[in-house]
């Protein structure tokens, strides 16, 4: 009694954790592949990825890395998550594995958990462009740099070992612009403190030069990055520049750029609007975000405002409507650089292949399917389906006969389907009768490589010429069966049938096992067909008949891939 229910309890907690990861709410699932490159190394892959409740960025194939306990290794970038606790319980591994009578997903406990970490040996350049101009006011300008002290210590937290170089420039007139500069260094535990200081230094002065500073703060990082070390520039990933200000510009100007102007006509606003935003720096676009607030020069209801800020920078500017939200999109920004760094690392064995998953906790999803809609799915394409195939022939016509084909299949899946599209190529020649050769569009649907899925083909038959000779057959024009003509008892001796088309339509289905599939051709058409009389000699045509004809074929077939 004692074993029985022990096996049973076992039963159980085996058929929740399949339905627990089955109907996982938030998990990446992919295909898990080995194979050798030119040299005979192993290659490491990850194909046909999708993902629910977690994103990250698309990618057709993600190459695996051996880590030292030798497990391999994927790495999944700027990876987020709607899970509420996110990733910092890790997630769990599951394979798809054959329990000698199907398959199912099974836990793997010896894997570790899939982690969340920061890549922080990539280089990038940050700089802040800051305000300092009389009409914020003093309350409102130890907020500003307040909130510019915590955007610094978010950027340090995530890289403190100098990853993110930063620099800053605080401005109200270009004079004071060229010297409120502190120069882009290595954002580190000292440099840290020295560049909080300097920011918390600034002070408040008349004028804005906003084209200015953003000028030279773009200046600024195009100079560090073409003196940055060969070592450091293979490693250069991004640049910005996060820029703000409390209204329009009303002192920048510059003799080779013409007269100053106001609003969009101002030569300055085009100059940055056309030159600063989007620089390309290492061949990468010098992103502009801009943080503004109505001062005391912007009318309350004012189109230009927004035409301004939207013309000097690379995204849709962050216009607040007072300080008490300066803080929190300092917060945001800052947040928002860091994901670029952020990634999830997932691990499978290094010997096992197939159809892996990676879950988080034992949230399970029992949504309906429009809520599914809603979630968050990305999908790369799986491996083509390629194969060839050999089956049995079958003509029925007014003679009946049999005989062998062979044939090639592929299908390259879509995007945006569970389908799979190509074409398919037989030929079959029937013992004593003709050769027929068929060419067509497939159509795979579902999940071939571990599922049943359906194929459907639609093509033409070519029906080639043949003859035959030294035999007799019936002839009956009319196709009736009956003698109601004299020249239906007619014997002749040699006939020639004439290269025909007819239609072909495939119907089939694909298996999971050792990669067979099976299928049923069709064709149909009518040919015709010229008799002989039963001479000697070589004579003149007796008749001509047109005869339908049914051909069918019974094939089994073998999928290359995994």
């Amino acid at each position: 009694m004692k074993k029985l229910m022990l096996l049973l309890a076992c039963f159980l907690f085996a058929g929740a954790a399949f339905a627990q990861v089955d109907k996982a709410k938030y998990y990446i699932e992919g295909d898990y592949s080995i194979t050798k490159d030119s040299r005979g190394q192993f290659v490491y892959q990850l194909t046909n990825i999708t993902s629910k409740g977690i994103s990250f960025t698309p990618k057709e194939v993600i190459y695996g890395k051996v880590e030292k306990d030798e497990s391999i290794s994927f790495t999944f970038d700027k990876a987020t998550t709607e899970c509420p606790e996110g990733f910092e319980g890790g997630l769990k591994f599951w394979k798809w594995q054959y329990n000698g009578k199907d398959y199912s997903w099974q836990r793997d406990s010896e894997v570790k958990d899939a982690q969340q970490n920061f890549e922080t040996d990539k280089v990038m350049v940050v700089m802040l462009v800051l305000d300092c101009s009389n009409s914020l006011g003093e309350a409102n300008f130890e907020k500003l740099k307040n909130s510019a002290t915590k955007f610094i210590n978010i950027l340090y937290n995530a890289s403190p070992d100098g990853g993110i170089r930063l620099g800053v420039v605080g401005f109200n007139t270009m004079g004071n612009a060229d010297k409120m500069v502190y120069n882009i260094e290595p954002l580190t535990m000292n440099t840290r403190d020295d560049m909080i200081k300097f920011i918390q230094g600034l002070t408040l002065y008349n004028n804005t030069a906003l084209y200015y500073a953003m000028r030279k703060g773009a200046d600024m990082i195009s100079n560090y990055v073409n003196r940055l070390p060969n070592k450091d520039k293979e490693k250069f990933d991004y640049a910005c520049m996060v820029s703000f200000t409390d209204g329009y510009d009303n002192h920048s100007t510059d003799p080779e750029l013409g007269l100053p102007e106001k609003g969009l006509e101002n030569p300055y606003f085009k100059y940055v609007r056309d030159q600063v935003v989007n620089r390309p720096i290492e061949g990468a676009p010098l992103k502009s975000y801009v943080i503004a607030i109505k001062g005391n020069d912007v009318a309350e209801d004012n189109q230009l405002y927004k035409s301004v800020f939207e013309g000097i920078s690379s995204e849709a500017p962050f216009l607040l409507n007072d300080f008490t939200q300066v803080e929190a999109q300092f917060e945001t920004m800052a947040q928002e650089l860091i994901k670029r760094w952020q990634n999830l690392t997932c691990y499978v064995p290094s010997a096992h292949q197939g159809k892996v998953r990676w879950t988080i906790g034992d949230y399970t999803d029992n949504s309906t399917k429009a809520t599914e809609v809603k979630e968050t799915i990305t999908t790369v394409r799986r491996d083509a389906f390629v194969g060839v195939n050999a089956g049995l022939d079958f003509e029925i016509s007014h003679r009946n006969t049999f005989g062998l084909g062979v044939g090639f299949d592929f299908a390259v899946p879509l995007k945006t389907t569970n389908m799979a599209l190509g074409g398919l190529a037989a030929l079959k020649y029937d013992f004593a009768g003709p050769l027929h050769l068929d060419l067509g569009v497939l159509m795979v649907a579902g999940d071939y490589v571990h599922k049943c899925a359906f194929m459907g083909g639609l093509g033409l038959d070519v029906r080639f010429a043949t003859a035959t000779k030294g035999k007799s057959y019936f002839y009956d024009p009319d196709n009736d069966g009956a003698t109601d003509n004299s020249q239906e008892f007619y014997w002749i001796r040699k006939h020639t049938d004439k290269t025909t088309v007819g239609g072909l339509l495939r119907l089939g289905v694909t298996t999971p096992v050792k990669n067979l599939y099976f299928f049923t051709d069709i064709a149909v058409g009518r040919y015709k067909a010229t008799y002989y009389p039963n001479a000697t000699e070589p004579v003149e045509p007796y008749q001509v008949a047109h005869h339908p004809y049914w051909n069918i074929s019974l094939n089994v077939g073998y999928r290359f891939g995994n």
